[in-house]
């Protein structure tokens, strides 16, 4: 939910582009791949490709910087090395974003993640 006030135009979105270049993300994405699992894998990629996308308003785009963001950040709620728990705060993340942003994600961005997901599994 945006704050009253708020306005997505003001965002600037340049800083996290280093962040999620195909390179830099889907590395750091596989090294939690097997943990977080292929479904929240694909999730992922959906907000992913989402962010990527032209037609993705600004607004959804910093939803989606900031969970994943999170999602690759060395600091936790809960620490990724808790072997069942690590993973819980990340999926919620993950999860909520989604939700959030559903309505920007069109059939070619669920293309493109099923085509990234092949090459991480």
């Amino acid at each position: 939910m945006l704050k009253e006030g708020f306005d997505p135009k003001s965002v600037n979105l340049t800083e996290f582009e280093s962040k999620f270049s195909e390179t830099t993300f889907l590395s750091s994405l596989k090294k939690d791949a097997k943990k977080l699992g292929e479904e929240k894998v694909y999730d992922a990629l959906k907000l992913f490709h989402c962010y990527k996308s032209a037609k993705t308003p600004v607004f959804a785009k910093t939803t989606i910087a900031g969970a994943l963001g999170y999602l690759t950040s060395d600091y936790d709620i809960i620490p990724d090395s808790l072997q069942v728990y690590g993973m819980i705060d990340d999926i919620a993340i993950i999860d909520r974003a989604l939700d959030e942003v559903k309505g920007h994600i069109d059939e070619q961005i669920e293309v493109e993640a099923r085509q990234t997901l092949k090459a991480i599994f």
